[in-house]
């Protein structure tokens, strides 16, 4: 019984340390790719991301409840994010993200620090290669990765990754 015992609980100490660490094929530097903006169509690709504070790209899916839960979460919340540049990067069809922005990401729209972007060219999962939506990488302005988070984390997991 303490036997079994003893290794149920190494298990659920390897599993919980495994899912805090970041899956290995994450990008340790921004990659290369073009994306469009939701609003003009112009492409956005690495060189032309913010270039002071920190880059973060938050890769999700309109029918994804979680990505609804915390893109409507930060929008509340949006005044506690501070120094960052948001690039949201959706492969579903425009009239599609921009109905789910309108319900869900209301907090977000206007905001000059916050791009709807359009992954047409199917980029994002070969570069990023995210585990799970929602998917969200901080990169520093050096363009090095300095946070991921993927699946629901709430908001206090999200502000100190995005305010680090």
């Amino acid at each position: 019984m303490k036997r079994t015992l003893l290794i149920f609980s190494l298990i659920i100490l390897i599993g919980s340390a495994c899912s805090n660490s970041k899956p290995a094929n994450v990008p340790e530097m921004v990659p290369e790719f073009t994306f469009f903006n939701i609003v003009d169509n112009q492409p956005i690709t690495r060189t032309s991301l913010a270039i002071e504070g920190n880059v973060v790209f938050l890769f999700f899916d309109t029918g994804c409840i979680h990505c609804r839960n915390e893109i409507a979460m930060m929008g509340e919340n949006f005044d506690q994010f501070k120094n960052a540049t948001f690039y949201m990067v959706s492969q579903q069809d425009k009239a599609i993200v921009a109905d789910f922005m309108n319900t869900y990401g209301k907090g977000l729209q206007g905001k000059p620090n916050v791009h709807v972007l359009l992954d047409n060219r199917y980029e994002f999962l070969a570069k990023f290669q995210p585990v799970q939506y929602p998917a969200l990488y901080v990169y520093g302005p050096d363009r090095k990765l300095k946070s991921y988070l993927d699946g629901e984390n709430g908001l206090d997991k999200i502000l100190a990754a995005v305010n680090q």
